[in-house]
């Protein structure tokens, strides 16, 4: 197309795209892609990013790539990182992790984080969108086959763009399955009748008298239901053995 310069490769795994405007050639191009190639780059480029953002972080991860065994590691330390400024920050996996113990249990330390997790039955490439401005995704078609090695990182930074790629986010995360949902965890495999519906009546306010009436026990009976939750869950408090069955024990179960 005549005068549009869609495409201009600079040195360096650099795209700049766009439209060409008044102003002459100095004038910065509306779309900036770069490609790091290297797997030492991406750990560079992700803390970089994550390090500046404000409001959001939106992330696909399957648990290959950039987000690969160690990389999940790297994933938690910058997810925590972001969650403690105040970010939200949403991530959905492979519901496959679950199968696997270790993966389990890391999935449980992100949302300990302060992460919402999210699981669905297929996630298609890793991508992190900060701030609705900018994304990060792999491009896996860059790998010519046969070579091995992981997937160029590509950030794409136009804020267009970017909406595009967090509306692809939505859908995956409005269809996935929140972590509190999935497969009970281990306090709540091990919950029992009485204990269920202790936690029930005590989340809606009831004392410890009211509970054991309504339930045709005697309030011990209540504190010793109680007084072994907590120490099933290693909490220091009944608020805070609330707090952990919250996070995993959907309400519909109890």
């Amino acid at each position: 197309m005549a005068g549009a310069g869609w495409f201009c490769r600079v040195p360096g795994a650099v795209f700049e795209t766009g439209a060409v405007v008044a102003g002459g050639p100095d004038r910065a191009p509306r779309v900036v892609v770069e490609e790091y190639p290297l797997p030492q780059q991406h750990e560079q480029v992700l803390r970089e990013l994550t390090g500046g953002v404000r409001e959001s972080a939106d992330a696909l991860r399957q648990g290959g790539g950039w987000t690969g065994a160690a990389g999940l590691e790297v994933a938690l330390a910058l997810d925590a990182a972001m969650a403690r400024r105040g970010v939200r920050v949403r991530a959905v996996y492979p519901r496959a992790l679950l199968a696997v113990p270790r993966y389990a249990a890391h999935l449980r330390q992100v949302s300990d984080a302060g992460v919402s997790v999210r699981v669905l039955d297929h996630v298609p490439h890793d991508l992190l969108v900060c701030d609705r401005q900018t994304a990060c995704l792999t491009a896996e078609g860059a790998v010519e086959p046969g070579a091995g090695g992981p997937a160029p990182l590509v950030r794409i930074r136009e804020p267009l763009l970017a909406a595009s790629f967090v509306a692809i986010y939505e859908s995956y995360w409005q269809r996935a399955t929140p972590l509190s949902r999935t497969s009970a965890g281990p306090h709540h495999a091990q919950l029992g009748t009485r204990e269920k519906a202790v936690i029930r009546l005590m989340t809606n306010g009831y004392s410890d008298d009211r509970i054991a009436r309504r339930l045709g026990i005697t309030t011990p009976d209540v504190q010793a239901v109680m007084t072994a939750l907590m120490e099933r869950l290693d909490a220091g408090s009944r608020f805070e053995a609330g707090y952990k069955l919250a996070r995993e024990v959907d309400p519909r179960d109890l």
